[in-house]
């Protein structure tokens, strides 16, 4: 299906992929979890995601079409300076969502920790990263789409997945 306009161009540069895996694996490391390794065909996958999202305005693709096994996160920037958001900006986002994390009874409320909880889930172990950005309707947009296999946020597991720091 799709959207109501143009995908943004491809940003995804090798600079931008060592910086999204050196910070996810930053803060897997604060929670005990493993390091993730960049995997070529699911930063391909996440180019296309990347892409098919950035044809909808803001957020409002959400995670629709996404393939069965598969874990994702995604990061809508705006502004009028007409540099692409950073790997930095996403995942500093994403960890963010930990001060609404329910330790006592995780996740809590889901809608808001489901990108922290996929970030640092123990049992993933690989990532592809992507970033395309441009001239939207009203701004510089950015988007960023982080795919994680296994995926993580299952029902049950997450006091052995989502560890304190």
């Amino acid at each position: 299906m799709a959207g109501t306009r143009p995908a943004l161009p491809d940003a995804t540069t090798d600079s931008f992929l060592s910086e999204a895996l050196s910070e996810a694996n930053a803060y897997r490391a604060k929670h005990h979890a493993p390091p993730l390794t960049m995997d070529a065909k699911l930063v391909e996958y996440a180019k296309s995601r990347a892409a098919s999202r950035s044809e909808y305005e803001k957020l409002s693709a959400g995670h629709d079409g996404l393939r069965d096994g598969t874990g994702e996160n995604i990061y809508w920037g705006a502004g009028s300076a007409g540099q692409p958001k950073t790997a930095a900006d996403a995942v500093t986002s994403w960890y963010n969502e930990i001060t609404n994390y329910n330790w006592d009874d995780p996740p809590g409320d889901f809608a808001r920790t489901g990108h922290f909880s996929q970030l640092v889930w123990k049992g993933t172990t690989r990532v592809g990263a992507a970033r395309v950005a441009g001239q939207g309707t009203d701004y510089y947009e950015t988007y960023i789409v982080f795919v994680f296999e296994p995926p993580g946020n299952y029902e049950g597991q997450y006091r052995e997945n989502v560890l304190k720091a």
